[in-house]
Order: structure tokens, then C-alpha cells, then sequence
């Protein structure tokens, strides 16, 4: 049967037109998955630059963190006196206090004094970094296939004696913490191997090298980029990140059934329909290739309209949305790494960022104030109604803030309950009125939960330039006036130049002091003495010790006086008498007519209760009286001479020797010491350590030597480092050597092993005093 030529003429046009629209869906379609690629690969760039910034925040965060141990004093001293404990406890301790995986401690030259790890791989990257450098130091590592962000800083004391790092594994959690920002999946590679990934269990790398991990990726439909990490020893890092094609397409499969529903009612069309139909699908097509070509290339200010009357407008609206949400969603990816999310305002890194970007100097003069609140009663607020209302209060805090600032002003969160404010072109003149517009503004109470709340802010101020040139050094200055503004419960305050933050860590002594008085967290260590006139080791003196976690090693003429005006002096007194009453009683049972010598206060002396206490340790002891030597200074009866000497004389008549300490750098009269039931005096360190450069010296030590003995006393001589010194004391009728030179305090497990195998410069005092 033949065909009719209107039959032929028909199949032909629909023919082409089948054709025609086959082509033109495919087209569409291709372009709609390449607009979709386009933009998660874009989306991806974004992510990457996101996953570095937290980088850098953590880093940043690790520095400032680890600024606190470098600059601490009891850590700064462990590490010029080379005590290789005290400086193990408080690195370990720091770097748990901070969440650091890693901890080191490099000599000046970078070699290592103690690590938490083996450095071997990086030990010369790390001494590359450190050797002629100043300021911190940053440092990527790979150690045992695991990348550690590290922060390398200076200890000065105030010449550099070290560098103390710190360094925090890059982890699940921080790979967790992207994915929540953007929805992206990321696996890390160490030296080739994947040690992290946030994938499904499916697509799990299971130990995949990168490139095959990529690959097998790309064929399950997912995207990825690699993101090479900089590493400075160790072997190589990569990212890996990747988001799934499939899902991102999971919007256009409306837009393809509706082109479907197309081709299918286009096919029942005349020819010239068909070819009106072709003109008018390929125009819209490449315009929208256009229009994806743009977002590729990151540009989202553009928008395409369509005015086909056809399906293919939805297209153009769907790509018009799709990219309004890649723009929104990096705009808040990029506010939200920048701005604090309880209270919107921006965060530590911003502020930090705008001030060393130079934006300090917009000011006329280059000039303005730095004022950083707190909230006093935010505290209590908390501790009564719990989180979330301080949370309100702080967001009501800030919103006032934020109401009140001038032009040019600027208010951040730097804190938990501490906000900053920048206040534009301000000298120390025009603080009072700004403050008050500010502090007006608090007056009236608000409402959180049908609770009437006044907040009660504070402030420390600061000024640029006066008070500081870096951001970090004004925001400590602006934190030492917002504690006096605490303490003295004022509304405000200035730093004033010259403080010195001392009296902050006098603060945090006193607070640590107490529960270490609770705790008896102290330690006892001896010094021996050695008689030059029985030739022998007779006794030791008991010197107390304290650790603490927070701040390090806090020694006694730190805390003693801090105790002593705090009223906890007694309470140390009697945990030390204590523990040297036992380890005198374990050292005598070992042989040998060993005495002891514990400092007192004159504090202590002054109490009846005390001097009660001390006799009734000591007979309960069992130990001879005489073998207990109590120290006094001379100037501790200076506050009623009358009552000590009545109780000196209470503790004589017990049968315990009393000593005079540190003669030569009190103001002590002939008549007062005559007065004193003592049976010994020690000559100041001060006195001794001299004796072998000035003359002067030597003619002093001379005439309170011999007039001691004039008074039946005996005499220490304190701080004896050398021979020479030693010579020069037997030389004028000295007693009793003590110092470096027969040994360094030491506690009483290490004295009897001392005791037991003495070294060699006391066979050599025993041979001196001997001939």
C-alpha cells in the first residue's frame, strides 16, 4: 500500500518536529544540570574558603589561649631554673585547660626541652621556625598520619629563654562544624591515607587515597574539590570536599516532567506550528546558558527574564531562585563568621580584623575610646532564672547598645557577658558624657518572663593611642580597668598608665590560696645544714612549696605575704610544722641527731592559741624539743615586741630553739635581740653571697659573728654557693653552713638518699672543719 504524500508530508513534519523537540529537552536539560553544577561548584568555592576560615579561627583561638602560659610567671621562672617538673605540670596542664592535643617546650635555639609527643619528623621545621623569630609562630604539622594546627610563642623573662607550643588536632568535630555552615561532606588525608570524613557509611573512604576517593565520588554523581592544606613538616594534608549532584538536581524534576509534557502535546501539531515551536525553544536555551555561565562565574547581581509564554519562563525563574539562594546562603555563611549568633553583633575576629586592617585611623587623628561592659548582675541572673534569661538579657543588652552608639561607633562581643564598644574620634574628655548616654540608656528596667530586671553594666576604658598600639593589648588594659571598676563597684573606669597587673595576680593568689589552705595542697622541701664546728650534717631547714593548676608555681615570698594579710598564714604554719614533725621522726629512725628548722610569722607568734598548738605537736611527736628550731625574723615582734617576747619565752621554756632569721635587713636594736630567748641567728643571704667581691661585706659578717658570740648565740650563715665564701665564714668563727653549695632544697624521700650517700663537697667541708 502506498503512502499518500500528505501522509509522508505529515510523518516528515512531525518527524522533524520530534526531532526537533527532542533536541531542544535535551539542550534544556543540560543546561539546567550544567546551571546546577556551575553553581555547587561555586558553592564549593565557597565552602572552601569557609573550611580555611575556621582554620585560621582555631589557630588564632590557640594562640591567644596559649599566650596565658607563656606569659606566666611561675612557668617563665620553672624554665630559667631549669625545674623540669614544674614545667611538665603546668604544660600538661595548660594544654588540657585549652582542649591542645600537642604540647612542647623548645629551647631558645629550638631544641626540644619536653614534648607530649615524638617531634623527630618536624623537629627541624619547628627549629626553622623559631631560631631568629619574634612574635608568634604558626606551625601545620603531620605527625602519625594526624594534622595538628600548631602555635608556636615566645617565653621572655624579659630576655627569650623558650618557645612554648601548643597544637590542636584537626578533628570530626571541626569537620561536623562546616558541614552544619554549609551541607558540605569533607574527608582529610594525611600523607595520602584518609584519617576524617563526614561522608555517609556508604561512601565511606575506607583508607582511599584521594584521587580514587574523588573518583569513585564523581561516578556516584557527587562533586568534589580538593583543597591542598600547607604543611610546613611531617608529609602532605589535603581536604577533600563534596556535595552530592543528585540532590542539588532533586528541584528540577517538576521542570523536566512539565518539558515532557511538552515534547508530548508539541508533537500534535502542524508543521509550520512545529517549526514556529523549534525557533522559539532554541532562543530561551541560550540565554539561560548564558545566564548559568554567569553564575559560574560567581557573578549573582544579574538576573535573566524570559517572556516566551512558555515553560521555559519557570526555568528562568527556578535558575533565578537558585541563584538568590547560593548569594543568600554565602552571605550568611560569611555573617555568621563574622557576628556573634546570640546577640548579632560582630565577634572578637571581626573587631580584631577591622582594628589591624587600619580602620583604627578613620578617626580624625587616628584616635578613639575602647570601652568594654560587662553586665554585673548577669551572674546572679543566671545562677536564679538559668541560661536562657541571662541569654534574653544579653540580647536586650546589646540591642540597647546598639540603639545608643553615635555615628561612627561600633559594638561587639568579645566575651560571655562582656561586650566592646569602639567610640568613634573620643579623648579621655568627652568619656563621662558618652558613658552617661550610654549608661541612661540601662536605667530602665526591662521585662523577661513577666521579671522586672535592671541591668547593672560596667566598664573599663581604654584610649588609642595612649594606651596601647595592638587590639589584644588594648582589650587587657580595658579588662585590668574593668576588674578595678568591679572590685571598687564603680560604673566606670580609665586605665591608667603605669598599672601594674600585678595586683591582679595578687587576686587570683589570694582566691587559689584559700582551697589550697583547704586542700593542703602544699609541699615541704629541705635544705640541710652542716656544722663546721661538729664537722657534720646536723640538721635541715623545712621551705614550703606551692603548685597550683591554675597558676603554675606560686613561691613563698609571693604567697606568704598575700596569707599573712588574708589571715591564712596560721593554717600553712600549722600544715607545715606537721608534716616536718613526721619526716624528722623518718629521717632519725634512720640514724643520726638530725634537727629541724621551720619558718614562723609574726603573725603566728602573736597567738596564744598557736604558740599552744606548737608545744603540743611537738611533746605529742615524740621527738627531743631541742631538735625543733623555730625561725623567726627580726622585725616580727615590731607590731608588740612585749606580747612575742612573752610568748618566745613560753616556747623556750618547752625546750625549742628559736632562731633570729634573716639578720642584716631589718632594723633590730642590740637591746631587742639581748631581749630575745634565742639560741641562734642566721645571717641574711644578702649578707654571705658578697663575701668574696667586697671587703665591706666581710668586715660586717665579721662583727655580727663575733657579736653573736659575744651573746651566747650560735651562727647560720645562709646562701653559701662557693668555696671561696665557705673559707672566708670558717675563717671568721661561723657555725653552721647553708646554701647551694651543700645542696639545693630537696624533699624529704630525696634528702635520706642524700643523707646516705652525701656528695663530694661534704667530705670536702668535713676535711675543712676537721683540720
Amino acid at each position: 500500500m502506498r503512502t499518500s504524500f500528505r501522509a509522508r508530508l505529515l510523518l516528515l513534519l512531525l518527524a522533524l518536529l520530534a526531532a526537533t523537540l527532542l533536541a531542544t529537552t535535551l539542550a534544556a536539560l543540560r543546561a539546567a544540570n550544567g546551571s546546577a553544577e556551575s553553581l555547587l561548584r561555586s558553592e564549593l568555592a565557597t565552602v572552601e574558603r569557609v573550611f580555611l576560615q575556621l582554620l585560621l579561627r582555631e589557630r588564632e583561638q590557640l594562640r591567644e589561649r596559649g599566650a596565658v602560659l607563656a606569659q606566666d610567671y611561675g612557668f617563665k621562672e620553672a624554665i630559667a631554673s631549669g625545674d623540669r617538673g614544674t614545667m611538665a605540670s603546668a604544660l600538661a596542664n595548660h594544654a588540657d585547660r585549652v582542649d591542645a592535643n600537642l604540647a612542647v617546650l623548645l629551647g631558645p635555639e629550638g631544641t626540644v626541652t619536653m614534648s607530649t609527643h615524638e617531634l623527630a619528623p618536624v623537629l627541624a621545621a619547628l627549629r626553622a621556625t623559631v631560631v631568629g623569630a619574634e612574635g608568634a609562630r604558626s606551625a601545620r604539622l603531620v605527625l602519625d598520619d594526624r594534622v595538628f594546627d600548631t602555635v608556636l610563642l615566645p617565653v621572655e623573662a624579659p630576655d627569650l629563654i623558650g618557645w612554648v607550643g601548643v597544637g590542636r588536632l584537626v578533628d570530626n568535630n571541626l569537620l561536623l562544624e562546616l558541614r552544619g555552615l554549609t551541607g558540605a561532606d569533607i574527608v582529610l588525608f594525611a600523607n595520602g591515607s584518609s584519617t576524617l570524613a563526614t561522608l555517609p557509611p556508604a561512601l565511606a573512604p575506607d583508607g582511599a587515597g584521594a584521587q580514587a576517593l574523588a573518583a569513585s565520588l564523581r561516578a556516584s554523581r557527587w562533586l568534589t574539590r580538593a583543597v591542598p592544606l600547607a604543611t610546613d613538616a611531617g608529609g602532605t594534608a589535603e581536604a577533600l570536599l563534596t556535595v552530592s549532584l543528585d540532590a542539588a538536581l532533586a528541584d528540577f524534576k517538576r521542570l523536566r516532567l512539565q518539558l515532557v509534557a511538552i515534547g508530548a502535546l508539541a508533537l500534535l501539531l502542524a508543521g509550520l506550528i512545529a517549526l514556529f515551536a523549534a525557533r522559539s525553544v532554541t532562543r530561551p536555551i541560550r540565554q539561560l546558558a548564558r545566564f548559568a555561565e554567569r553564575i559560574s562565574e560567581g557573578d549573582y547581581t544579574t538576573r535573566t527574564e524570559i517572556a516566551t509564554g512558555t515553560e521555559f519562563d519557570l526555568l528562568a525563574q527556578t535558575l533565578n531562585s537558585m541563584q538568590d539562594t547560593v548569594a543568600e546562603r554565602e552571605a550568611r555563611i560569611v555573617h555568621q563568621a563574622q557576628h556573634d549568633l546570640l546577640t548579632q553583633l560582630p565577634n572578637r575576629n571581626y573587631i580584631s580584623a577591622m582594628f589591624e586592617g587600619g580602620d583604627r585611623q578613620r578617626a580624625p587623628g587616628g584616635r578613639f575610646g575602647m570601652a568594654l561592659m560587662e553586665l554585673g548582675n548577669l551572674a546572679d541572673l543566671t545562677d536564679l532564672y538559668g541560661s536562657d534569661f541571662s541569654d534574653h538579657c544579653l540580647r536586650e543588652a546589646a540591642d540597647r547598645l546598639r540603639r545608643s552608639l553615635r555615628r561612627g561607633d561600633l559594638a561587639g562581643r568579645v566575651g560571655d557577658n562582656q561586650l566592646l564598644l569602639f567610640l568613634d574620634d573620643l579623648d579621655p574628655a568627652g568619656l563621662e558624657p558618652a558613658l552617661g548616654k550610654l549608661l541612661a540608656t540601662f536605667a530602665d528596667p526591662l521585662e523577661v518572663a513577666g521579671v522586672p530586671v535592671v541591668l547593672e553594666p560596667r566598664f573599663g576604658c581604654v584610649f588609642y593611642p595612649q594606651h596601647g598600639a595592638s587590639f589584644d593589648e588594648l582589650l587587657r588594659r580595658a579588662q585590668i580597668a574593668l576588674s578595678r571598676a568591679r572590685r571598687g563597684a564603680e560604673r566606670f573606669t580609665v586605665y591608667q598608665v603605669g598599672q601594674d597587673e600585678a595586683h591582679l595576680r595578687q587576686i587570683r593568689v589570694a582566691n587559689r590560696l584559700r582551697e589550697a589552705v583547704e586542700a593542703g595542697a602544699f609541699e615541704l622541701l629541705y635544705q640541710p645544714k652542716f656544722s663546721l664546728r661538729e664537722a657534720r650534717i646536723t640538721g635541715f631547714e623545712a621551705l614550703v612549696r606551692w603548685h597550683d593548676d591554675e597558676l603554675g608555681q606560686v613561691f613563698p615570698d609571693e604567697f606568704i605575704p598575700i596569707a599573712e594579710q588574708t589571715g591564712m598564714i596560721t593554717g600553712i604554719s600549722e600544715a607545715v610544722l606537721a608534716k616536718s614533725l613526721a619526716d624528722l621522726a623518718m629521717l632519725r629512725e634512720r640514724g643520726g641527731e638530725l634537727a629541724v628548722s621551720v619558718n614562723l610569722s609574726g603573725i603566728d607568734i602573736l597567738q596564744p592559741r598557736f604558740i599552744d598548738h606548737v608545744i603540743d605537736r611537738v611533746r605529742e611527736s615524740g621527738l627531743p624539743s631541742h631538735a625543733v628550731t623555730l625561725e623567726i625574723t627580726e622585725t616580727a615582734m615590731v607590731e608588740d615586741l612585749d606580747v612575742a617576747r612573752g610568748h618566745l619565752l613560753r616556747l623556750d621554756a618547752a625546750g625549742l630553739a628559736l632562731s633570729i632569721d634573716d639578720f642584716g635587713t631589718g632594723f633590730s636594736s642590740l637591746g631587742q635581740l639581748r631581749a630575745l630567748p634565742a639560741r641562734e641567728l642566721k645571717i641574711d643571704r644578702s649578707l654571705v653571697q658578697p663575701l668574696g667581691d667586697r671587703s665591706e661585706d666581710r668586715q660586717i659578717v665579721a662583727s655580727t659573728i663575733d657579736m653573736a658570740h659575744h651573746l651566747g648565740l650560735s651562727v647560720v650563715a645562709e646562701g653559701v654557693e662557693n668555696m671561696e665564701i665557705v673559707n672566708h665564714l670558717q675563717a671568721m668563727g661561723c657555725d653552721v653552713l647553708q646554701g647551694y653549695f651543700l645542696a639545693r632544697p630537696m624533699p624529704a624521700a630525696a634528702l635520706a638518699a642524700w643523707l646516705d650517700e652525701p656528695p663530694a663537697q661534704v667530705a670536702a667541708l668535713e676535711h675543712l672543719a676537721g683540720g
